[in-house]
């Protein structure tokens, strides 16, 4: 009974980012909740930088009789350090927020998820020393599409892949313009990994 109910679910997240979570799910005859720790890194091309992701958590609910999926993830501030321009010592400080729910399905041991995500780059700096950007986020929310890297098991967890582009950014005061030309419409590959919390 155990096994065929841990069968009928599984979690995404997201980007972002990518972008974590708290279960806001389907309602169904028969379903199931798994929370989960997501961990994770998204490539900025625009950058030639690597922004980390979590550890933070995605719950998940799962219709056994139709293998959709609902659910959210929340994720930490992170940072990431780069040489701008391969040259200046340089970092931002992004937090990545879920806008609405996450929503998917799970067949055959494969998990397809879609979710918007709220990117703000709370800070930028060069050589350590921090600028705060309180209200520098993109202009509208990102949809990220993830899909299972291999066999997804949702009693265990799995990895989660893809790609996505960032909108413009707004209201990150001198540097609104050069984040928008380093990173604006660039493919940017993601992955999440997914371990059940017991």
């Amino acid at each position: 009974m155990r096994k065929a109910r841990a069968a009928g679910v599984a979690v995404a997240a997201a980007a972002a980012v990518g972008a974590l979570l708290v279960t806001s799910g389907t309602s169904s005859a028969e379903s199931v909740e798994l929370s989960y720790t997501a961990t994770g890194q998204t490539g900025l091309t625009g950058l030639g930088a690597t922004l980390p992701l979590g550890p933070g958590q995605a719950d998940v609910r799962g219709d056994l009789q139709g293998g959709a999926l609902s659910g959210t993830i929340a994720l930490p501030e992170t940072r990431t350090d780069f040489k701008l321009a391969g040259l200046l010592d340089t970092h931002a400080k992004v937090k990545v927020t879920q806008v609405g729910g996450l929503t998917g399905t799970l067949a055959a041991g494969t998990v397809d998820v879609t979710g918007k995500f709220d990117i703000q780059i709370t800070e930028v700096g060069h050589f350590n020393i921090g600028i705060p950007l309180p209200n520098c986020k993109t202009t509208a929310p990102v949809e990220i599409k993830l899909k299972s890297s291999g066999n997804f098991n949702p009693a265990v967890g799995g990895t989660l892949a893809g790609s996505y582009r960032l909108p413009r950014f707004a209201d990150c005061f001198v540097d609104t313009e050069i984040i928008n030309f380093l990173v604006v419409d660039k493919d940017n590959p993601i992955t999440i990994d997914l371990k059940v919390k017991q």
